[in-house]
């Protein structure tokens, strides 16, 4: 479902239409919809402008491939801006899929706004944005405003921290499979970054065995963002110091920005066999915090997501491996 979003947001981006077109094709267009904060503004003044001089039928909205083409559009668009905003990962399912992501013993109506609906798993939080896009377009009710509506899905994404904790958290724990994957097979772990600007890529700061001036240059970035990233994750080679020693370890720094900062280093320990590869991982432990216990408590199942997210190829896994 994120390629469908992504061919609606990139066809409307160029100019085009996707199979089937828009509904109000010439106006939606020139909303200009480029996921700016001026751009909420144009989407209500289209919205309105619908109100008050089309007042679409229900049937064309919901029935029909441009109406429903529309609705998705504007779907898409809202929940972009939302991960844009707070850095969250939120993905798109169908009302099937979706079923396995709710509490035992309940289901979503079989409605058209359910058709496509937004999940956020790091924070547990269910979006349905069709009934909210259906209810504007066609006129019902008194529905938020735009700018009220997203800032009521934030809302409910920062209700126990900002939103990009969770989401760096994440990271950290994929970072810390990734690194824990080669280490399994005896490969070297060398300084890497992660950042907001490129989720789902794992940067290796040195080719050339300058692991000291490369990591020098990781924690330098970390520390001044240029990139005005929301986050940011560096991992390297290290020492845990346990109950039973010092042990071999990948240290992962990571570091939110803006007005409630996240600042960590965790150690996720592991013991080596002869031939240099991991044969036992061990309990994570956190070297320094800048946030409460039970706030970090809350984090947890973030991190273990990530973990569980890297799929090692090498036929063992994390979980295999736990001492």
């Amino acid at each position: 479902m994120r390629e469908l979003a992504h061919e609606y947001l990139n066809a409307y981006a160029r100019g085009e239409e996707i199979e089937g077109g828009w509904a109000f094709a010439k106006a939606l267009r020139q909303a200009q919809l480029d996921l700016t904060d001026d751009s909420l503004e144009r989407l209500e003044l289209f919205l309105q402008a619908l109100r008050r001089e089309v007042r679409p039928a229900a049937q064309a909205v919901r029935e029909t491939t441009p109406g429903r083409n529309l609705c998705a559009l504007l779907a898409f668009y809202l929940i972009e801006v939302v991960q844009r905003r707070t850095g969250a990962t939120i993905e798109w399912h169908t009302r099937d899929d979706a079923a396995a992501l709710l509490p035992l013993g309940t289901s979503l109506p079989d409605m058209s706004f359910t058709r496509l609906v937004a999940f956020a798993a790091d924070h547990r939080v269910l979006f349905m944005p069709l009934g909210w896009v259906e209810r504007r377009v066609l006129g019902i009710g008194q529905q938020h405003g735009t700018r009220e509506f997203i800032d009521s899905l934030v809302a409910r994404l920062n209700r126990d921290g900002p939103a990009a904790w969770r989401t760096a958290m994440n990271a950290v724990g994929r970072m810390a499979s990734w690194q824990m994957m080669f280490a399994a097979e005896g490969g070297r772990i060398s300084p890497t970054l992660m950042t907001s600007h490129s989720p789902s890529t794992f940067l290796h700061l040195t080719t050339k065995g300058d692991g000291g001036a490369a990591l020098q240059r990781g924690a330098q970035l970390v520390k001044e963002n240029p990139r005005n990233a929301m986050w940011q994750v560096l991992s390297y080679d290290g020492m845990a110091c346990l109950e039973q020693g010092r042990c071999d370890a990948i240290m992962v720094v990571v570091h939110s920005y803006g007005t409630s900062p996240l600042r960590l280093k965790i150690a996720f320990p592991y013991r080596q066999s002869k031939d240099g590869r991991v044969s036992a991982v061990l309990d994570p432990t956190l070297v320094t915090a800048n946030v409460e216990p039970y706030k970090l408590a809350m984090l947890n199942g973030s991190m273990r997501r990530g973990i569980e997210s890297i799929k090692w190829p090498f036929g063992t896994t994390w979980d295999q491996l736990r001492a």
